[in-house]
């Protein structure tokens, strides 16, 4: 079984440079042939401000023939607050939910592939205290107990920087207290990997047996002067591969898939502007 994964493609008509970079990549992935796409979210430049994005991204990701899953991100839904009481500019919304699932499908899901189950989680969720999150804690409680063999997790945030007693509060991250949470519902089980986005880079890392993935972005890297460097910053995506009850996972940072700056591309997103002349973050 072999799974193309993709994160923050950040597709929009107005991002040019952004959606040729997803052609690029569409091709290429299409052409390697895998048996599922999954994305790991911001599949949108700002589908949660401006819903006739999903629309778009959804035109462009017809280039890929394989059945294909996505969990949201904070550009397609909105975003959490990392930690209590914390206020949030784009907060998610009941509405936002509507419409993620109106063009992407559910926001949380689990599927058996190769031996394995594969359970992808809305990560804007957590935090939110909004009766969604409630929701979906109920449901990953029975879809783990019901879990045999190996399981992997999707998500568009990692859990953390570096381990699960990190105590950086930072919108990077799940936030402590939910965290918290979803690793005891996951104690009892088998966990092989859990794979996320956001970060725009590219990383492992293992911990007690399971394998953290940082998956990189399609559209853009983020210069080290505005985003600590963790991982490797390119762009690319990756191929998972389930066997015999084992995995593997492949990035793949072709040569043709132009390096685009984030701050380069003010016509995505006009904020930047000021980010050159910010700080790190």
């Amino acid at each position: 079984m072999r799974i193309a994964l993709i994160s923050d493609t950040h597709i929009a008509t107005r991002a040019r440079g952004f959606t040729a970079n997803w052609h690029v990549a569409a091709r290429l992935i299409e052409a390697e042939r895998p048996d599922l796409i999954i994305h790991l979210g911001d599949v949108t430049v700002d589908g949660a401000g401006d819903p006739a994005e999903h629309v778009q991204a959804l035109d462009a990701l017809q280039a890929l023939s394989a059945p294909r899953l996505a969990v949201p991100g904070n550009h397609d839904l909105g975003d959490n607050p990392p930690h209590p009481g914390a206020y949030v500019s784009s907060p998610v919304t009941p509405p936002r939910l509507a419409a993620w699932e109106a063009a992407f499908g559910p926001d949380h899901w689990v599927t058996e592939a190769a031996g394995f189950r594969l359970i992808g989680l809305n990560a804007q969720l957590f935090g939110t205290e909004l009766a969604a999150e409630a929701a979906q804690f109920d449901w990953l409680a029975a879809a783990l107990a019901a879990a045999r063999g190996p399981t992997g997790l999707f998500l568009h945030k990692p859990l953390f920087r570096d381990g699960p007693t990190d105590d950086e509060a930072h919108v990077r991250y799940v936030p402590a207290g939910p965290r918290a949470r979803l690793l005891d519902l996951l104690a009892g089980v088998d966990l092989r990997f859990v794979i996320s986005g956001h970060a725009h880079q590219a990383r492992r890392l293992m911990l007690a047996g399971v394998e953290h993935l940082w998956m990189p972005s399609t559209a853009f890297i983020i210069p080290d002067h505005i985003q600590e460097r963790i991982g490797e910053k390119r762009v690319g995506w990756a191929m998972l591969t389930l066997e015999d009850g084992h995995h593997r996972l492949d990035f793949r940072h072709p040569a043709s898939l132009p390096e685009n700056d984030l701050l380069d591309h003010d016509d995505a997103y006009p904020a930047v502007r000021a980010l050159r002349r910010a700080g790190p973050a």
